[in-house]
Order: C-alpha cells, then sequence, then structure tokens
C-alpha cells in the first residue's frame, strides 16, 4: 500500500493542535523572541501541511505536493529556530541537523520530487 498525501493532512493537524496546546499552556508572554518566531514558522508549516493534505481549491490549483514541500519546508526552518534556545552544543547540532534534513525533503517536493519518494495522489 502506497503512501498518500492524507498522513500529510494529520500531520499538519497535529502540528497545530501542538502550537494551540503551547499556547494554552504558557500563554502569550512565552511568545517573545524567538520562541515566538518558531511558533509562527510552525504553525506556517501546520496550515501548508494540511492543505496539502486534503482535498481543497488551493491544493487543485498549486499541487499537494508542493504544499507539503512548504511545510517541510516551514517545519524545518522552525527546529533550526528551536536550536537558538538550546543550551547544549549537541543538542543543537542535532536540531539544525534534522531541520536541514527536512529542508532538503521540502525543497525536493517543491521540484517535483525528483529524489525522495513521493506519495500517491
Amino acid at each position: 500500500m502506497a503512501p498518500t498525501f492524507r498522513r500529510f493532512g494529520y500531520l499538519g493537524a497535529f502540528l497545530l493542535v501542538l502550537a494551540a496546546g503551547f499556547f494554552a499552556a504558557f500563554g502569550a508572554p512565552a511568545l517573545d523572541g524567538s520562541t515566538g518566531l518558531q511558533i509562527v514558522v510552525f504553525v506556517v508549516a501546520g496550515v501548508f501541511e494540511l492543505l496539502g493534505g486534503f482535498a481543497n481549491p488551493l491544493r487543485e490549483r498549486v499541487g499537494a505536493l508542493r504544499l507539503v514541500g512548504i511545510g517541510h519546508v516551514c517545519l524545518g526552518a522552525s527546529m533550526c529556530l528551536g536550536a537558538l534556545s538550546g543550551s547544549g552544543l549537541v543538542f543543537q547540532a542535532l536540531f539544525v541537523l534534522s531541520g536541514l534534513v527536512l529542508v532538503a525533503f521540502g525543497v525536493d517536493y517543491l521540484l517535483g520530487g525528483r529524489y525522495f519518494e513521493t506519495p500517491e495522489a
């Protein structure tokens, strides 16, 4: 059974629930500086993953693979921003490396999915 884009829709919904949970638990004062920027980019990633995962007019016009690619790039950027708040060098290096891997997936999806496996529509 080949993977479908629906799983990215579920991922996007999960990211949005996580962001809402963070906001509910810590409130608006926790959103200052790099943490606030990270959450904004995280929410944008969730929106694009959600739009790429489920049928909608934007998905029909732009393409699911491109929407998911933008979501992956934003999620990877959010992880790289998360490295700014880390205290240990190993933590920061792992967050940046994993974020860059997600950005690579996203860029490949934006370019049509030549190198990484792409889901079926």
